[in-house]
């Protein structure tokens, strides 16, 4: 009774471990790692940076706004802002302004920059669109690593079993007398070597799924399984045919690092219109409105005051002394209020500016060779890429033939160990060869299968290279 809820309860474990395991396909895969990889996210932020140039030059043309405001103390001997005197005394002061211009021509420059700007985000988007297909087909590849792994894997597991079999087998002609002991330890030895293969396989496997899960950002821990997909080695692949221009006709007009450096170049071609428009005279507008305040600023009040002020006596001739007194109306003058001195101060201002380059040390003249270099750089640049593209095709080209050839080949060979490992297993059985030979023919045939299994995935990878040249979606169907 505990043996039987003993296995039960291992039996419960397995499955809800297999449960836990998340499944993906190669699909899920390239749609996440576009959401999380790393490399593309710092890669769009490049996007983001080219939209902010873009919206900047077009905002360019709309005028600046600013206001400014300011307290002060002036102590000693200092000038009243709201009357221009020198006064010994200590000043308290305000002053606020509000400061507005624009441009109303500038030779084109903020045209020019805005087109610029655009061709800009363009290759930003290129630049995107390449990291994408290029991180798909490194998936791909991760991903037929996993299954391959898992063949690989398999084949060793059938192998042990053999094995096992085998020694079974020989155990029972041993204990009949048919053969000699010592066979047995060459089986065993056997079955020791099978099982470290099996842990060697075991190891890769889960290097490579450590491997995608590195290229999706996920946690090393997480547990997983991919969908084993039906991987048919298609009868007609066209690789024939196909010629190394007839793919660069295609591929030069969707590869993504094509697109990016063309749009580069157009905008360097631009980049020389902006530099030319910086010898050509500009104009623009201004405004200002301001006002301010002054502790010191005073305004007259109805009241009077009288003073007389005495100059002596004055000598009349005929008259005598007379005393010579002045009276006079003085005004009461009080501290203006904030407010009125706000509006009392109040002034505006309206007015154009023009700007004529006529020498600034040969500095625009030489920006505008620096952008006719870039331009050339530009083209440069995008030749270079579209001779890297042509040998890059040919490359893959040659690759895939070779994969198919290489296919072809352990396809023949596995055929042909299947049939001698089943005479030598016949022969062993019937003591026509020793052990030795029984393993040779055994790791020959195993070793078969893994070549089988490897130049498969090869010359599908292979393919999905093409295809990836081809702007092809990558998919394993």
């Amino acid at each position: 009774m505990i043996k039987k809820l003993t296995g039960l309860i291992i039996l419960c474990l397995i499955s809800f471990q297999i449960q836990a395991q998340d499944t993906w396909n190669l699909a899920r895969c390239i749609e996440y790692a576009r959401e999380n990889n790393l490399l593309l996210r710092q890669t769009q932020l490049g996007i983001n940076q080219a939209e902010l140039t873009e919206k900047q030059n077009k905002l360019s043309r709309m005028p600046a706004l600013s206001g400014s405001a300011s307290h002060a103390y002036n102590f000693g001997r200092s000038i009243d802002p709201t009357s221009n005197s020198f006064e010994s005394r200590t000043i308290q002061s305000n002053n606020f302004s509000l400061n507005s211009n624009g441009l109303i021509y500038g030779g084109g420059q903020i045209r020019h920059s805005i087109t610029q700007s655009a061709f800009d985000a363009q290759a930003a988007q290129a630049d995107v669109d390449r990291v994408n297909n290029d991180m798909g087909l490194t998936i791909a590849q991760a991903y037929l690593q996993i299954l391959l792994s898992e063949d690989q894997l398999n084949i060793a597991k059938n192998r042990l079993k053999q094995s096992q079999d085998q020694l079974d087998r020989t155990q029972k002609l041993v204990n009949a007398g048919s053969v000699a002991r010592v066979t047995l330890l060459d089986l065993e030895a056997q079955v020791a070597t099978d099982e470290q293969s099996i842990v060697a396989t075991e190891n890769g496997l889960v290097l490579a799924l450590l491997n995608l899960k590195t290229q999706l950002n996920l946690d090393p821990d997480y547990a997983m399984t991919v969908v084993r997909p039906d991987l048919d080695i298609p009868e007609n692949s066209n690789l024939s045919t196909m010629t190394v221009d007839m793919l660069y006709q295609e591929a030069v007009k969707n590869q993504p690092q094509i697109l990016a450096s063309e749009y580069r170049q157009k905008s360097a071609e631009t980049g020389i219109a902006v530099a030319k428009a910086t010898l050509q005279p500009s104009l623009s507008y201004f405004g200002n409105l301001s006002t301010n305040y002054s502790n010191l600023a005073k305004r007259t009040t109805d009241e009077v005051v009288i003073a007389e002020q005495d100059f002596g006596d004055l000598e009349v001739p005929g008259v005598g002394t007379v005393p010579l007194l002045v009276s006079s109306e003085i005004p009461v003058l009080e501290n203006t209020p904030f407010v009125n001195q706000l509006g009392d101060n109040f002034s505006q201002a309206l007015g154009l500016s023009l700007n004529v380059p006529i020498y600034n040390r040969g500095q625009n003249k030489i920006n505008v060779e620096r952008a006719e270099l870039a331009v050339v750089t530009a083209e440069l640049n995008t030749e270079q890429l579209k001779q890297t593209l042509k040998a890059d095709l040919q490359r893959a080209l040659t690759d895939a033939r070779a994969a198919l050839k290489q296919y072809n080949a352990a396809e023949k060979t596995l055929k042909a160990r299947e049939v001698a490992f089943v005479s030598s297993e016949k022969r062993f059985d019937l003591g026509a060869i020793n052990t030795f030979e029984y393993v040779i023919a055994k790791d020959a045939l195993e070793l078969a299968k893994v070549n089988v299994l490897s130049a498969k995935y090869d010359y599908v990878f292979k393919l999905k290279v093409l295809d990836y040249y081809l702007g092809k979606e990558i998919t394993l169907k």
